[in-house]
């Protein structure tokens, strides 16, 4: 198994989409349920807040791998 670094450069370098799963698949949780705390059981905005959390994750890969 690889740590969360070595995932994302895999991403960054190699576009790999199993590499980026297996970020979401770790994190997802913590993300959505960190969001549905700080907005007080609105689930619908928890989940607008995750999807962009790992959007942005995506977007920003190349720079954060470095």
């Amino acid at each position: 198994m690889s740590d969360d670094t070595e995932l994302l450069r895999r991403y960054a370098a190699e576009k790999s989409d199993a590499a980026f799963a297996e970020l979401v698949q770790r994190h997802l949780g913590l993300v959505y349920h960190t969001a549905l705390r700080y907005l007080r059981g609105d689930a619908h905005a928890a989940e607008d807040v995750a999807q962009t959390v790992f959007t942005d994750l995506a977007r920003k890969a190349d720079a954060l791998a470095r």
